[in-house]
Protein backbone atom coordinates (compact mmCIF):
# COMPACT_ATOMS: atom_id res chain seq x y z
CA UNK A 1 0.00 0.00 0.00
CA UNK A 2 1.54 3.42 -0.49
CA UNK A 3 2.18 5.34 1.98
CA UNK A 4 0.31 8.46 2.72
CA UNK A 5 3.20 10.80 1.72
CA UNK A 6 3.28 9.12 -1.75
CA UNK A 7 0.03 9.40 -2.28
CA UNK A 8 -0.27 13.14 -1.44
CA UNK A 9 2.80 13.54 -3.85
CA UNK A 10 0.76 12.08 -6.05
CA UNK A 11 -2.13 14.45 -5.90
CA UNK A 12 0.17 17.37 -6.08
CA UNK A 13 1.36 16.27 -9.36
CA UNK A 14 -1.90 15.66 -10.85
CA UNK A 15 -3.20 19.63 -9.56
CA UNK A 16 -0.35 20.95 -10.84
CA UNK A 17 -0.66 19.10 -14.49
CA UNK A 18 -4.10 20.16 -14.61
CA UNK A 19 -3.24 23.24 -13.54
CA UNK A 20 -0.49 23.46 -16.44
CA UNK A 21 -2.84 21.99 -19.14
CA UNK A 22 -5.75 24.88 -17.79
CA UNK A 23 -3.16 27.40 -18.55
CA UNK A 24 -2.63 26.34 -22.28
CA UNK A 25 -4.84 28.60 -24.23
CA UNK A 26 -7.42 26.51 -26.63
CA UNK A 27 -6.07 27.80 -30.05
CA UNK A 28 -7.64 25.87 -33.10
CA UNK A 29 -5.27 24.61 -34.84
CA UNK A 30 -3.43 23.86 -32.20
CA UNK A 31 0.13 24.88 -32.51
CA UNK A 32 2.76 22.82 -33.77
CA UNK A 33 5.29 23.66 -30.76
CA UNK A 34 4.16 25.75 -27.75
CA UNK A 35 5.72 26.84 -24.65
CA UNK A 36 3.04 29.03 -22.47
CA UNK A 37 5.98 30.57 -20.30
CA UNK A 38 3.42 31.59 -17.72
CA UNK A 39 1.98 34.76 -16.67
CA UNK A 40 0.48 37.12 -19.09
CA UNK A 41 1.25 40.22 -21.30
CA UNK A 42 -1.27 43.26 -19.91
CA UNK A 43 -2.29 45.68 -22.53
CA UNK A 44 -5.01 48.77 -21.73
CA UNK A 45 -4.42 51.25 -24.76
CA UNK A 46 -5.04 49.21 -27.75
CA UNK A 47 -3.56 47.49 -30.39
CA UNK A 48 -0.10 49.06 -32.43
CA UNK A 49 1.10 47.67 -35.78
CA UNK A 50 4.53 47.31 -36.22
CA UNK A 51 4.99 46.66 -39.73
CA UNK A 52 7.47 48.15 -42.60
CA UNK A 53 6.90 46.65 -46.22
CA UNK A 54 3.40 46.40 -47.74
CA UNK A 55 3.06 42.99 -47.66
CA UNK A 56 3.61 43.67 -43.65
CA UNK A 57 1.35 46.77 -43.86
CA UNK A 58 -1.55 44.40 -46.11
CA UNK A 59 -1.71 41.74 -43.13
CA UNK A 60 -1.78 44.14 -40.15
CA UNK A 61 -4.36 45.84 -41.87
CA UNK A 62 -6.51 42.36 -41.71
CA UNK A 63 -4.94 41.75 -38.28
CA UNK A 64 -5.86 44.94 -36.28
CA UNK A 65 -9.63 45.02 -38.05
CA UNK A 66 -10.27 41.50 -36.92
CA UNK A 67 -8.91 42.39 -33.39
CA UNK A 68 -11.54 45.26 -33.19
CA UNK A 69 -14.53 43.01 -34.74
CA UNK A 70 -13.68 40.30 -32.09
CA UNK A 71 -12.50 42.13 -28.74
CA UNK A 72 -14.75 45.25 -28.62
CA UNK A 73 -13.35 47.79 -26.51
CA UNK A 74 -9.76 47.53 -28.61
CA UNK A 75 -8.95 50.57 -30.70
CA UNK A 76 -5.59 50.66 -32.99
CA UNK A 77 -3.53 52.91 -30.63
CA UNK A 78 0.27 54.03 -30.17
CA UNK A 79 1.87 54.88 -27.05
CA UNK A 80 2.42 53.20 -23.43
CA UNK A 81 -0.03 50.75 -22.54
CA UNK A 82 -0.63 49.19 -26.73
CA UNK A 83 -0.16 46.08 -27.28
CA UNK A 84 2.44 46.18 -30.08
CA UNK A 85 2.30 44.00 -32.84
CA UNK A 86 5.72 43.32 -34.76
CA UNK A 87 5.01 41.50 -38.11
CA UNK A 88 8.32 41.04 -39.94
CA UNK A 89 9.27 38.97 -43.20
CA UNK A 90 12.16 36.89 -42.39
CA UNK A 91 13.82 38.13 -45.30
CA UNK A 92 13.89 41.27 -44.47
CA UNK A 93 16.78 42.67 -41.95
CA UNK A 94 13.81 43.42 -39.00
CA UNK A 95 13.12 39.65 -39.53
CA UNK A 96 16.44 38.42 -39.33
CA UNK A 97 17.29 40.84 -36.07
CA UNK A 98 13.83 39.47 -34.88
CA UNK A 99 14.86 35.35 -35.40
CA UNK A 100 18.51 35.94 -33.70
CA UNK A 101 16.72 37.29 -30.43
CA UNK A 102 13.72 35.02 -30.78
CA UNK A 103 14.21 31.71 -28.31
CA UNK A 104 11.99 29.61 -30.94
CA UNK A 105 14.64 30.66 -33.92
CA UNK A 106 16.09 26.99 -34.27
CA UNK A 107 12.79 25.16 -34.27
CA UNK A 108 11.73 28.18 -36.96
CA UNK A 109 14.61 27.46 -38.69
CA UNK A 110 14.48 23.51 -38.80
CA UNK A 111 11.00 23.76 -40.76
CA UNK A 112 10.91 24.11 -44.37
CA UNK A 113 7.01 25.00 -44.83
CA UNK A 114 7.07 28.33 -46.67
CA UNK A 115 3.32 28.53 -44.09
CA UNK A 116 5.51 28.31 -41.36
CA UNK A 117 5.48 31.42 -38.76
CA UNK A 118 6.86 32.48 -35.38
CA UNK A 119 4.96 34.17 -32.37
CA UNK A 120 6.26 35.38 -29.09
CA UNK A 121 4.53 37.57 -26.62
CA UNK A 122 6.89 39.94 -23.94
CA UNK A 123 5.35 42.83 -22.12
CA UNK A 124 3.75 45.09 -24.40
CA UNK A 125 4.64 42.74 -27.53
CA UNK A 126 3.79 40.19 -29.44
CA UNK A 127 6.21 39.36 -32.54
CA UNK A 128 5.43 37.30 -36.20
CA UNK A 129 7.83 36.52 -38.34
CA UNK A 130 7.18 34.57 -41.13
CA UNK A 131 8.57 33.47 -44.56
CA UNK A 132 5.23 34.92 -46.76
CA UNK A 133 2.43 37.00 -45.84
CA UNK A 134 0.60 34.15 -45.51
CA UNK A 135 2.49 32.57 -42.63
CA UNK A 136 2.52 36.41 -41.38
CA UNK A 137 -1.46 35.79 -40.95
CA UNK A 138 -1.49 32.63 -39.87
CA UNK A 139 0.48 34.21 -36.98
CA UNK A 140 -2.45 36.89 -36.58
CA UNK A 141 -4.80 34.02 -36.71
CA UNK A 142 -3.31 32.56 -33.75
CA UNK A 143 -2.79 35.46 -31.72
CA UNK A 144 -6.04 36.88 -32.08
CA UNK A 145 -7.04 33.45 -30.30
CA UNK A 146 -4.62 34.31 -27.34
CA UNK A 147 -6.41 37.75 -26.37
CA UNK A 148 -8.49 37.16 -23.05
CA UNK A 149 -10.47 39.67 -21.36
CA UNK A 150 -10.64 39.96 -17.42
CA UNK A 151 -11.82 43.02 -15.09
CA UNK A 152 -8.66 44.39 -14.99
CA UNK A 153 -8.81 44.59 -18.71
CA UNK A 154 -6.62 42.82 -22.10
CA UNK A 155 -4.18 40.44 -21.94
CA UNK A 156 -2.28 37.45 -24.18
CA UNK A 157 -0.63 35.09 -22.16
CA UNK A 158 3.38 34.73 -22.49
CA UNK A 159 3.55 31.88 -25.44
CA UNK A 160 6.57 31.06 -27.73
CA UNK A 161 5.43 29.55 -30.58
CA UNK A 162 6.68 27.68 -33.86
CA UNK A 163 3.90 26.26 -36.10
CA UNK A 164 3.53 24.96 -39.67
CA UNK A 165 0.67 22.85 -41.45
CA UNK A 166 1.15 19.34 -42.46
CA UNK A 167 -0.68 19.14 -45.84
CA UNK A 168 0.47 21.62 -48.10
CA UNK A 169 -3.25 22.36 -49.64
CA UNK A 170 -6.22 23.09 -48.24
CA UNK A 171 -8.95 23.77 -49.93
CA UNK A 172 -12.54 24.82 -49.60
CA UNK A 173 -15.40 24.35 -52.45
CA UNK A 174 -18.12 26.54 -52.09
CA UNK A 175 -21.26 26.32 -54.49
CA UNK A 176 -23.36 29.55 -55.55
CA UNK A 177 -26.64 28.08 -56.91
CA UNK A 178 -29.58 30.56 -57.32
CA UNK A 179 -30.80 30.78 -54.10
CA UNK A 180 -27.31 31.18 -52.33
CA UNK A 181 -26.88 34.26 -50.71
CA UNK A 182 -23.27 36.07 -51.29
CA UNK A 183 -23.30 36.35 -47.27
CA UNK A 184 -23.04 32.83 -46.52
CA UNK A 185 -20.29 32.84 -48.87
CA UNK A 186 -18.16 35.66 -47.57
CA UNK A 187 -19.39 33.61 -43.97
CA UNK A 188 -17.63 30.73 -45.33
CA UNK A 189 -14.70 32.29 -46.76
CA UNK A 190 -13.82 33.99 -43.42
CA UNK A 191 -14.28 30.99 -41.75
CA UNK A 192 -11.93 29.06 -43.46
CA UNK A 193 -9.29 31.69 -43.42
CA UNK A 194 -10.18 31.61 -39.41
CA UNK A 195 -8.87 27.82 -39.77
CA UNK A 196 -5.81 28.36 -41.63
CA UNK A 197 -7.18 26.77 -45.13
CA UNK A 198 -5.32 28.55 -48.27
CA UNK A 199 -7.72 28.12 -51.05
CA UNK A 200 -11.21 28.77 -51.86
CA UNK A 201 -12.91 26.97 -55.14
CA UNK A 202 -16.15 28.64 -56.18
CA UNK A 203 -18.31 27.05 -58.80
CA UNK A 204 -21.05 29.49 -59.86
CA UNK A 205 -23.27 27.18 -61.76
CA UNK A 206 -26.27 29.20 -63.23
CA UNK A 207 -25.61 31.71 -60.76
CA UNK A 208 -23.13 33.94 -62.77
CA UNK A 209 -23.74 36.28 -65.62
CA UNK A 210 -21.84 35.48 -68.88
CA UNK A 211 -21.25 38.16 -71.04
CA UNK A 212 -20.51 35.96 -74.07
CA UNK A 213 -23.13 33.28 -73.34
CA UNK A 214 -26.05 34.90 -71.27
CA UNK A 215 -28.52 32.06 -71.78
CA UNK A 216 -26.34 30.00 -69.60
CA UNK A 217 -27.47 31.98 -66.09
CA UNK A 218 -30.94 33.11 -65.05
CA UNK A 219 -31.61 36.44 -65.40
CA UNK A 220 -31.64 37.81 -62.09
CA UNK A 221 -28.24 35.56 -61.12
CA UNK A 222 -25.46 37.87 -59.41
CA UNK A 223 -23.33 40.21 -61.97
CA UNK A 224 -18.97 39.29 -62.32
CA UNK A 225 -19.05 42.37 -60.18
CA UNK A 226 -21.17 41.32 -57.01
CA UNK A 227 -18.80 38.08 -57.04
CA UNK A 228 -15.52 40.01 -57.78
CA UNK A 229 -15.61 40.95 -53.93
CA UNK A 230 -15.25 37.61 -52.58
CA UNK A 231 -12.59 36.95 -54.83
CA UNK A 232 -10.82 39.68 -53.42
CA UNK A 233 -11.98 39.26 -49.87
CA UNK A 234 -9.70 35.24 -50.73
CA UNK A 235 -6.83 37.12 -51.87
CA UNK A 236 -6.80 39.52 -49.13
CA UNK A 237 -6.96 36.35 -46.90
CA UNK A 238 -3.83 35.19 -49.16
CA UNK A 239 -5.78 32.02 -49.87
CA UNK A 240 -5.53 30.60 -53.85
CA UNK A 241 -8.67 31.77 -55.28
CA UNK A 242 -9.97 28.88 -58.10
CA UNK A 243 -12.99 29.01 -60.42
CA UNK A 244 -14.61 26.11 -61.77
CA UNK A 245 -16.77 25.24 -64.66
CA UNK A 246 -17.58 21.65 -65.00
CA UNK A 247 -17.11 20.66 -68.78
CA UNK A 248 -18.95 17.07 -69.41
CA UNK A 249 -21.56 15.72 -66.86
CA UNK A 250 -23.67 18.79 -64.64
CA UNK A 251 -24.13 20.52 -67.96
CA UNK A 252 -27.30 21.72 -67.09
CA UNK A 253 -26.15 24.40 -64.71
CA UNK A 254 -28.07 22.74 -62.35
CA UNK A 255 -28.70 19.90 -59.41
CA UNK A 256 -30.27 17.12 -61.04
CA UNK A 257 -32.70 17.12 -58.30
CA UNK A 258 -33.86 20.59 -59.53
CA UNK A 259 -35.38 19.01 -62.77
CA UNK A 260 -34.51 22.28 -64.64
CA UNK A 261 -32.24 22.48 -67.42
CA UNK A 262 -31.12 26.53 -67.52
CA UNK A 263 -30.72 26.51 -71.33
CA UNK A 264 -32.88 24.20 -72.69
CA UNK A 265 -35.75 25.07 -70.64
CA UNK A 266 -35.72 28.91 -72.15
CA UNK A 267 -33.41 28.37 -75.58
CA UNK A 268 -34.28 24.75 -77.02
CA UNK A 269 -31.99 25.86 -80.80
CA UNK A 270 -28.73 25.01 -77.95
CA UNK A 271 -29.73 21.76 -77.72
CA UNK A 272 -27.06 19.99 -80.20
CA UNK A 273 -24.71 20.91 -77.83
CA UNK A 274 -26.08 18.41 -75.29
CA UNK A 275 -26.07 14.96 -75.06
CA UNK A 276 -30.32 13.88 -75.62
CA UNK A 277 -31.09 14.26 -71.70
CA UNK A 278 -29.11 17.35 -72.05
CA UNK A 279 -27.22 16.44 -68.38
CA UNK A 280 -23.57 16.38 -70.38
CA UNK A 281 -21.70 18.30 -72.90
CA UNK A 282 -22.10 15.95 -76.15
CA UNK A 283 -18.25 15.51 -77.04
CA UNK A 284 -18.82 14.93 -80.48
CA UNK A 285 -20.06 18.78 -81.56
CA UNK A 286 -16.96 20.83 -82.05
CA UNK A 287 -19.23 24.10 -80.93
CA UNK A 288 -19.08 22.70 -77.22
CA UNK A 289 -15.32 24.03 -77.08
CA UNK A 290 -16.49 28.10 -78.61
CA UNK A 291 -19.01 27.97 -75.97
CA UNK A 292 -16.67 26.24 -73.26
CA UNK A 293 -13.43 28.33 -73.47
CA UNK A 294 -15.20 31.36 -74.06
CA UNK A 295 -17.12 30.85 -70.32
CA UNK A 296 -13.26 29.65 -69.39
CA UNK A 297 -11.71 32.87 -70.44
CA UNK A 298 -14.42 35.43 -68.94
CA UNK A 299 -14.20 33.25 -65.45
CA UNK A 300 -10.11 33.48 -65.58
CA UNK A 301 -10.90 37.13 -65.82
CA UNK A 302 -12.77 37.84 -62.92
CA UNK A 303 -10.67 35.52 -61.05
CA UNK A 304 -7.27 37.65 -62.03
CA UNK A 305 -5.45 34.96 -64.07
CA UNK A 306 -5.86 32.10 -60.97
CA UNK A 307 -3.12 29.36 -60.90
CA UNK A 308 -5.52 26.87 -60.76
CA UNK A 309 -9.00 25.38 -62.66
CA UNK A 310 -11.26 23.25 -61.45
CA UNK A 311 -12.71 21.53 -64.74
CA UNK A 312 -15.21 18.85 -62.87
CA UNK A 313 -15.75 16.17 -65.30
CA UNK A 314 -17.85 14.10 -63.04
CA UNK A 315 -21.12 12.54 -63.18
CA UNK A 316 -20.97 12.12 -66.57
CA UNK A 317 -24.35 10.24 -66.60
CA UNK A 318 -25.04 9.48 -70.43
CA UNK A 319 -21.61 7.69 -70.15
CA UNK A 320 -23.26 5.12 -68.19
CA UNK A 321 -24.61 3.83 -71.42
CA UNK A 322 -28.19 5.78 -71.18
CA UNK A 323 -27.51 7.73 -74.14
CA UNK A 324 -30.34 6.60 -76.63
CA UNK A 325 -27.98 7.36 -79.86
CA UNK A 326 -24.06 7.27 -80.37
CA UNK A 327 -24.40 11.16 -81.69
CA UNK A 328 -22.19 12.82 -78.84
CA UNK A 329 -20.12 9.38 -78.37
CA UNK A 330 -18.19 8.54 -82.10
CA UNK A 331 -17.82 5.73 -83.12
CA UNK A 332 -14.68 4.95 -80.96
CA UNK A 333 -16.10 6.45 -77.57
CA UNK A 334 -12.55 6.30 -75.74
CA UNK A 335 -11.07 7.99 -78.37
CA UNK A 336 -13.96 10.80 -78.40
CA UNK A 337 -13.30 11.58 -74.69
CA UNK A 338 -9.10 11.15 -75.08
CA UNK A 339 -9.33 14.02 -77.46
CA UNK A 340 -11.90 15.94 -75.16
CA UNK A 341 -9.90 16.28 -72.54
CA UNK A 342 -6.60 16.79 -74.43
CA UNK A 343 -8.31 19.70 -75.76
CA UNK A 344 -9.82 21.35 -71.91
CA UNK A 345 -5.98 20.50 -70.51
CA UNK A 346 -4.43 22.07 -73.30
CA UNK A 347 -6.28 25.03 -73.25
CA UNK A 348 -5.00 25.41 -69.51
CA UNK A 349 -1.60 24.42 -70.14
CA UNK A 350 -0.99 27.07 -72.58
CA UNK A 351 -2.04 29.56 -69.76
CA UNK A 352 0.52 27.86 -67.85
CA UNK A 353 -2.82 26.98 -65.02
CA UNK A 354 -2.59 23.59 -63.67
CA UNK A 355 -6.36 21.97 -63.80
CA UNK A 356 -8.00 19.58 -61.03
CA UNK A 357 -10.90 17.22 -62.07
CA UNK A 358 -13.28 14.73 -59.48
CA UNK A 359 -12.45 11.00 -59.64
CA UNK A 360 -14.86 9.06 -60.38
CA UNK A 361 -15.23 8.56 -64.28
CA UNK A 362 -12.01 7.20 -64.00
CA UNK A 363 -12.75 4.38 -61.66
CA UNK A 364 -14.34 1.19 -62.93
CA UNK A 365 -17.79 1.06 -61.57
CA UNK A 366 -17.74 -2.72 -61.06
CA UNK A 367 -14.01 -3.00 -59.59
CA UNK A 368 -14.36 -5.04 -56.17
CA UNK A 369 -12.39 -2.46 -54.10
CA UNK A 370 -12.48 0.88 -56.09
CA UNK A 371 -16.17 1.01 -57.36
CA UNK A 372 -19.61 2.04 -56.54
CA UNK A 373 -19.21 4.77 -53.86
CA UNK A 374 -20.23 7.21 -56.85
CA UNK A 375 -23.37 7.17 -58.34
CA UNK A 376 -21.61 7.67 -61.96
CA UNK A 377 -18.03 5.57 -62.70
CA UNK A 378 -16.88 4.04 -65.82
CA UNK A 379 -19.19 1.73 -67.63
CA UNK A 380 -18.86 0.28 -71.22
CA UNK A 381 -19.51 1.75 -74.06
CA UNK A 382 -16.67 4.33 -72.84
CA UNK A 383 -14.97 2.40 -70.59
CA UNK A 384 -13.99 5.92 -69.16
CA UNK A 385 -11.04 4.54 -67.02
CA UNK A 386 -9.17 3.13 -69.40
CA UNK A 387 -8.28 7.08 -70.60
CA UNK A 388 -6.46 7.77 -66.90
CA UNK A 389 -3.40 7.11 -68.73
CA UNK A 390 -3.41 9.51 -71.21
CA UNK A 391 -3.94 11.93 -68.97
CA UNK A 392 -0.69 14.30 -67.94
CA UNK A 393 0.56 13.54 -64.62
CA UNK A 394 0.29 17.08 -63.31
CA UNK A 395 -3.75 16.53 -63.70
CA UNK A 396 -4.58 17.09 -59.64
CA UNK A 397 -7.37 14.41 -59.17
CA UNK A 398 -10.13 15.18 -56.31
CA UNK A 399 -10.98 12.20 -55.05
CA UNK A 400 -14.42 12.14 -53.41
CA UNK A 401 -16.47 10.21 -50.91
CA UNK A 402 -19.17 11.82 -48.67
CA UNK A 403 -19.88 7.98 -46.46
CA UNK A 404 -17.48 5.79 -46.17
CA UNK A 405 -15.97 5.62 -42.61
CA UNK A 406 -13.09 2.86 -43.53
CA UNK A 407 -9.97 3.92 -44.82
CA UNK A 408 -11.04 4.08 -49.24
CA UNK A 409 -8.62 2.98 -51.13
CA UNK A 410 -9.35 5.67 -54.26
CA UNK A 411 -6.90 7.95 -52.86
CA UNK A 412 -4.04 5.42 -52.72
CA UNK A 413 -4.80 4.06 -56.28
CA UNK A 414 -4.24 7.65 -58.05
CA UNK A 415 -1.38 8.29 -55.55
CA UNK A 416 0.37 5.48 -56.79
CA UNK A 417 -0.60 5.81 -60.47
CA UNK A 418 1.70 9.12 -59.83
CA UNK A 419 -1.61 11.97 -60.00
CA UNK A 420 -1.48 14.65 -57.18
CA UNK A 421 -4.42 13.90 -55.57
CA UNK A 422 -7.09 16.15 -52.98
CA UNK A 423 -9.32 14.38 -50.49
CA UNK A 424 -12.58 15.42 -50.40
CA UNK A 425 -15.26 14.82 -47.77
CA UNK A 426 -18.20 16.77 -46.78
CA UNK A 427 -20.23 17.08 -43.94
CA UNK A 428 -19.76 13.29 -42.06
CA UNK A 429 -17.73 14.10 -39.45
CA UNK A 430 -16.35 10.32 -39.03
CA UNK A 431 -15.72 10.35 -43.17
CA UNK A 432 -14.15 13.68 -43.13
CA UNK A 433 -11.67 12.20 -40.66
CA UNK A 434 -10.90 9.56 -42.18
CA UNK A 435 -10.31 10.88 -45.50
CA UNK A 436 -8.03 13.63 -43.74
CA UNK A 437 -6.14 11.04 -41.97
CA UNK A 438 -5.51 9.22 -45.20
CA UNK A 439 -4.00 11.98 -47.20
CA UNK A 440 -1.72 12.77 -44.09
CA UNK A 441 -0.46 9.56 -43.99
CA UNK A 442 -0.42 8.77 -47.93
CA UNK A 443 1.01 12.41 -48.16
CA UNK A 444 -0.92 13.41 -50.82
CA UNK A 445 -0.80 17.18 -52.17
CA UNK A 446 -3.97 17.91 -49.76
CA UNK A 447 -7.56 18.21 -49.17
CA UNK A 448 -10.31 19.63 -50.79
CA UNK A 449 -13.67 20.00 -48.46
CA UNK A 450 -17.18 20.25 -50.19
CA UNK A 451 -20.03 21.93 -49.16
CA UNK A 452 -22.57 21.76 -51.83
CA UNK A 453 -26.35 22.24 -51.03
CA UNK A 454 -25.45 22.67 -47.42
CA UNK A 455 -23.32 25.34 -47.14
CA UNK A 456 -24.25 26.44 -43.16
CA UNK A 457 -24.85 22.58 -42.36
CA UNK A 458 -21.45 21.85 -43.29
CA UNK A 459 -19.66 24.79 -42.01
CA UNK A 460 -18.13 22.71 -38.57
CA UNK A 461 -16.78 19.81 -40.49
CA UNK A 462 -14.93 22.96 -42.39
CA UNK A 463 -13.56 23.78 -39.20
CA UNK A 464 -12.31 19.62 -38.01
CA UNK A 465 -11.00 19.07 -41.48
CA UNK A 466 -9.21 22.05 -41.53
CA UNK A 467 -7.61 21.36 -37.88
CA UNK A 468 -6.99 17.74 -38.85
CA UNK A 469 -5.36 19.36 -42.28
CA UNK A 470 -3.01 21.22 -40.16
CA UNK A 471 -2.36 19.06 -37.46
CA UNK A 472 0.66 16.05 -37.70
CA UNK A 473 -0.58 12.75 -38.29
CA UNK A 474 -2.29 11.15 -35.23
CA UNK A 475 -3.92 14.07 -33.91
CA UNK A 476 -6.84 13.04 -32.17
CA UNK A 477 -9.63 15.64 -33.14
CA UNK A 478 -11.84 14.52 -29.80
CA UNK A 479 -9.29 16.22 -28.10
CA UNK A 480 -10.83 19.63 -29.08
CA UNK A 481 -14.41 20.79 -27.55
CA UNK A 482 -16.66 20.28 -30.13
CA UNK A 483 -18.71 23.57 -28.83
CA UNK A 484 -15.62 25.69 -28.32
CA UNK A 485 -13.20 24.68 -30.79
CA UNK A 486 -15.40 24.33 -33.85
CA UNK A 487 -19.08 26.18 -33.20
CA UNK A 488 -17.48 29.40 -31.32
CA UNK A 489 -15.28 30.19 -34.71
CA UNK A 490 -18.99 30.08 -36.13
CA UNK A 491 -20.75 32.33 -33.61
CA UNK A 492 -17.94 34.68 -33.53
CA UNK A 493 -18.93 35.69 -37.23
CA UNK A 494 -21.79 37.91 -37.53
CA UNK A 495 -24.92 37.24 -39.34
CA UNK A 496 -25.36 40.26 -40.80
CA UNK A 497 -22.72 43.44 -41.60
CA UNK A 498 -19.63 40.96 -42.41
CA UNK A 499 -16.26 42.45 -42.22
CA UNK A 500 -15.31 43.99 -45.56
CA UNK A 501 -11.47 42.92 -45.18
CA UNK A 502 -10.69 43.43 -49.20
CA UNK A 503 -11.17 47.17 -48.19
CA UNK A 504 -9.14 47.24 -45.70
CA UNK A 505 -6.38 45.11 -46.99
CA UNK A 506 -6.64 47.66 -50.33
CA UNK A 507 -6.13 50.63 -47.69
CA UNK A 508 -3.45 48.84 -45.94
CA UNK A 509 -1.66 49.11 -49.75
CA UNK A 510 -1.87 52.04 -50.63
CA UNK A 511 -0.06 53.63 -47.38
Amino acid sequence: MRSAGAFAKLVLLWSSAIQLAAAAPLVTPPPRHADWTGGSVDFSRGVALDAVTPEERQVGGVIVSEFKRLHRGLTASTGNGALTVVLALASTQRGMNGLKAAAGAAQYRAVSSEEKYLLETAPGKAIIIAETPRGLLYGGMTLLQLIAKSSTGWSVPGAKLVDYPQLGFRSLHICIFPNTELEGVRQAILLAARFKYNAIIIETWASLKSAKHPETAYENSYSPGQIKPLIQLGKALHMEMIPMLNAWGHASGMRSSSAQHVVLDRFPQFKPLYEEDGWSFCLTNPDIYGHLFDRFGELLELFDHPRYFHLGLDEAWGHRGLMASDRCRGSNPRETLAAHLKKLVGYFKDRNIRVFMWHDMFIQRDHPQLGRLSPANSVPPFDSHLVLDQLPKDVVMAAWNYSSTKEWPVIEYFHDRGFPVVACPWKVRKNAVVMVNTAKRLGIMGLMQTTWDSLDVTLPTVGESGVLAWTPAGFDIDAIPYDGGFLKPIRDLPITALPKLEAVSATARRR
